[in-house]
């Protein structure tokens, strides 16, 4: 094996084998606070989705929540974290999340990052937001990327997709 392999090798395993889900991200900062708006490249999501994306997150990388909303178009969102908390700490037992609503965030803190994130998902688009003191973008595509491929703790946790073929 000789030096360019290695290098070669090692771009490799920084990228699963696979297209990206991501299609656009927006990053603004505000403070110490960082806000990256993901627009999929994949049809919109729904309500089922969005509750089993929360507790997937709240299992795999969120721990100590501290916040869970929901909320509609043309209202506040509604801090139901001590209703989620006494419904075993999952969405999918919260009584109050029975029914769809226009957006649900968690929010704790990221074991993979070792930092503050909120993540809030809205109903029937192609939009997730992430808020965070991480600046660093390449790290949060990586971390998106394990977001909705629910790859943390695999071999592919962590890891940037290809780029979209262009047309």
């Amino acid at each position: 094996m000789g030096l360019f392999d290695k290098f070669k090798k090692k771009n490799n395993e920084d990228y699963i084998d696979d297209v990206t889900y991501i299609r656009d991200i927006k990053h603004i900062q505000s403070g110490p606070w960082h806000q990256y708006d993901v627009l999929l490249a994949a049809q919109g999501y729904g309500w089922d989705y969005m509750i089993s994306s929360a507790d997937y997150m709240a299992a795999a990388d969120l721990e100590n929540i501290s916040q869970v909303t929901s909320g509609f178009i043309d209202s506040e969102d509604t801090d139901i974290t001590e209703l989620y908390k006494k419904s075993n700490c999952k969405c999918s037992e919260t009584e109050e999340l029975k029914n769809e609503a226009a957006s649900l965030s968690v929010a704790g803190i990221s074991k993979t990052l070792k930092a503050p994130m909120k993540i809030v998902w809205f109903n029937q688009t192609q939009v997730l937001r992430f808020f965070t003191i991480v600046d660093d973008e390449t790290l949060i595509k990586k971390y998106i990327e394990t977001v909705i491929r629910r790859t943390f703790g695999t071999n592919d946790a962590m890891k940037l997709a290809k780029p979209i073929p262009k047309q």
